[in-house]
């Protein structure tokens, strides 16, 4: 077998990560098990902060997919790739030129909205497989108008297959708490994902970053602080707290999996956290992120708490205390956890090899 194209087409733009992180995720574990017999191209927003860290050949744009469609439609023509992976992006045009140059088309949606996109009726016969990167509880189910639609259409039905999470092994857990000098459950870890988002003129990081540094004054946990790429000041300066810039996906589930609670924003990182089994305190920082909160809330695993120096600091106390933390590490035991990560990856494996799944 030569070697096989392999192009991914994620949504991009400075301000998130969150799409970015998962396809490259895809692409290393696929690369790790195909190696030589798959060659990996990155279709990206030059003015995102990762363009210079892919480590994959990179095809950039002045703005999103979205907006440069002559451009993405001419780099799939001459790719002629055998798989394009849309993660949250893509027009029907640039489906039709993948499918026109005998590609499959793989379409990841995490949210409604996004999942409406790959169910319009200019995608008819252009999707083969679209996956819905959410938990069943974290998205409402399909309307009566989209359920008609695939009765009647060959749409691809969208299949929830719950957060794209690579769990940490152990080494990768030891490996980090050694080389941060952190103790399991002897810390808290804060992100308000990737560093870019701004609310009446404040950095939610910043917002986060205050609030650990209440959260240490008053529980005395070590506080962990992930700013984010595209968080673009200099790192604060401190004894009290661990100041990190962007970590690998790996280092950062494995930071996540080990701290006894976490504070975080309402995007991907909030059910990665709720598949690690981490309690946590989440905001909503982006309109979209709302709905996710509130359906998370409900699992009783994560609390919601105003985006808020004074009230982040006071719900942690809040979760930290007995009986509710005891109380919410019992309730995983029983929360049904899906997890995406090796069903889309041994999926995507699967059409390249032009294998069954």
């Amino acid at each position: 077998m030569g070697s096989k194209r392999l192009l991914f087409i994620p949504v991009s733009s400075p301000a998130g990560i969150g799409e970015y992180m998962r396809s490259l995720l895809l692409a290393q574990t696929l690369y790790t098990e195909l190696a030589d017999k798959l060659d990996i191209h990155f279709i990206l927003n030059q003015h995102t902060a990762y363009t210079d860290t892919c480590p994959f050949d990179t095809t950039l744009l002045e703005h999103s997919a979205t907006k440069e469609n002559k451009k993405v439609t001419a780099v799939i023509e001459s790719l002629k790739p055998d798989v394009v992976v849309f993660d949250c992006a893509g027009r029907a045009a640039q489906m039709k030129a993948a499918k026109k140059v005998g590609a499959k088309v793989v379409f990841i949606s995490q949210h409604a909205k996004k999942r409406a996109k790959g169910l319009k009726l200019n995608r008819t016969g252009l999707i083969d497989l679209h996956w819905v990167v959410q938990p069943e509880y974290c998205i409402e189910p399909l309307s009566w108008l989209e359920t008609a639609k695939l009765a009647l259409f060959p749409l691809a039905p969208p299949i929830n297959v719950g957060a794209f999470v690579a769990f940490p092994t152990q080494v990768q857990q030891k490996h980090i708490l050694n080389k941060l000098n952190l103790k399991s459950k002897g810390y808290f870890i804060v992100s308000a994902g990737s560093g870019g988002h701004i609310i009446e003129g404040a950095n939610c990081a910043d917002i986060y970053y205050e609030a650990a540094l209440k959260i240490s004054q008053r529980t005395g946990l070590q506080g962990v602080v992930v700013f984010g790429s595209n968080y673009n000041r200099e790192l604060p300066k401190t004894d009290t707290l661990l100041c990190l810039s962007n970590q690998t996906s790996g280092d950062f589930l494995a930071l996540l999996s080990e701290a006894k609670v976490a504070v975080l924003s309402a995007g991907d990182t909030l059910l990665q956290a709720i598949a690690l089994h981490t309690p946590t305190v989440a905001c909503a920082i982006s309109k979209d992120q709302n709905t996710r909160l509130e359906r998370c809330a409900m699992t009783q695993v994560v609390v919601k708490s105003e985006l808020a120096v004074d009230a982040i600091a006071a719900t942690v106390e809040q979760i930290i205390a007995e009986p509710l933390y005891t109380q919410i590490t019992k309730k995983y035991k029983s929360l049904a956890i899906e997890g995406s990560f090796e069903v889309i990856t041994q999926g995507v494996k699967s059409l390249l090899l032009g294998t069954k799944q």
